[in-house]
């Protein structure tokens, strides 16, 4: 490894392995004759309402529903509701909750399937909470496949089988800290959590991102190195890698940091430039565990230096990694035991 690299911020951590520390949308189609929305017809251009009913929602509250991951649709009395956009004939509807209301929590029972004619069985039932609890959700977007399951504080689990809103199953009191995270990944995709990491207030957190994306999807974005340490006299700071995406498989990044004025790196950072150039990554493997997404690729410098790297994914959280010919990595397995050994010590990035 040569200066330039150990100034990029690599460690060693082991013998051979180094830390880098730093919808379907719902279609508004005309249907065949000039008709639409209810109209008669069966054929593909036909669309149908979504609607159905909602009980239990407290006098002054209000919530938000989805149909097929958009289609907003805000609801404040209990009765009828219909979104404002058909679904085209045999197509997925998905109704969910975006935003739950102060105090209460809605679910909703025969909320999908495919419109063979228009819907109107939808059930939200909302219910209150004990005082001074709230729940803990947020919106799934890029959601292709099934077997997702995010995880909350390590054991509240909840399946997702839909892009939308979610919600965990258990409230938690105000002061309380969350942290959601996937535990099993779906199919053929890569989750990643954002805004997953908080505490509670006195209103319920519907904050939460969590967005999917195929296999090849590569790790781009401002990435901050979680461990915080003082720069100066009332400065803090964390390592940065700025990743960019030029190819389908293929990276630059440059490398600076995020300063803040808090002992503990929160708020918005202050990036000051010239962020300094470390060269572009070539990614020619991926694989998945049911919680991790590993990328094997050349690292090339700006100096022509090359040398193999592996980057690791998991619970929003990347993991830069120094790698061989052949790999010390062979699997995405023997990734993910390396990266569960890393993460504690807080030497992994995360976009927050």
């Amino acid at each position: 490894m040569n200066s330039r690299a150990e100034a990029a911020g690599m460690r060693r951590p082991v013998r051979h392995a180094a830390v880098w520390a730093a919808g379907a949308a719902a279609l508004a189609l005309v249907g065949c004759g000039g008709g639409g929305g209810d109209g008669p017809g069966t054929g593909p251009d036909v669309g149908y309402t979504i609607a159905g009913q909602l009980s239990g929602l407290a006098a002054g509250q209000r919530v938000v529903l989805q149909n097929n991951g958009g289609d907003d649709l805000s609801v404040a009395a209990n009765g009828r509701f219909a979104f404002g956009t058909t679904v085209s004939a045999t197509r997925p509807y998905a109704v969910t909750v975006k935003t739950q209301p102060t105090g209460q929590r809605c679910t909703v029972s025969q909320g999908s399937g495919n419109a063979t004619g228009p819907v109107e069985n939808v059930a939200v039932r909302c219910e209150n909470v004990a005082a001074g609890t709230y729940t803990v959700g947020g919106t799934v977007s890029g959601l292709s496949g099934a077997g997702l399951v995010l995880q909350n504080n390590g054991w509240d689990s909840l399946a997702v089988g839909s892009n939308g809103g979610f919600t965990f199953g258990s409230t938690m009191a105000g002061g309380a800290t969350y942290d959601v995270t996937v535990r099993s990944q779906p199919a053929g995709q890569s989750c990643s959590v954002r805004n997953g990491r908080g505490t509670v207030g006195t209103a319920p957190v519907n904050n939460v991102e969590v967005t999917c994306g195929n296999t090849l999807d590569l790790p781009v974005g401002d990435w901050k190195v979680e461990l915080c340490t003082q720069v100066r006299p009332g400065q803090w700071g964390r390592n940065l890698w700025r990743v960019t995406r030029q190819a389908d498989n293929r990276v630059t990044a440059q490398m600076g940091a995020a300063l803040y004025s808090s002992s503990t790196c929160s708020g918005t950072p202050t990036i000051p430039p010239p962020l300094t150039d470390v060269g572009t990554i070539v990614f020619d493997r991926n694989a998945s565990t049911p919680a991790l997404t590993a990328f094997w690729g050349l690292w090339t410098q700006p100096s022509g230096q090359s040398t193999r790297v592996v980057w690791g994914r998991k619970n929003g959280r990347l993991c830069l990694m120094a790698d061989q010919t052949p790999s010390v990595f062979p699997t995405a397995a023997s990734v993910e035991s390396y990266v569960d050994l890393v993460i504690p010590n807080r030497l992994c990035y995360t976009l927050e």
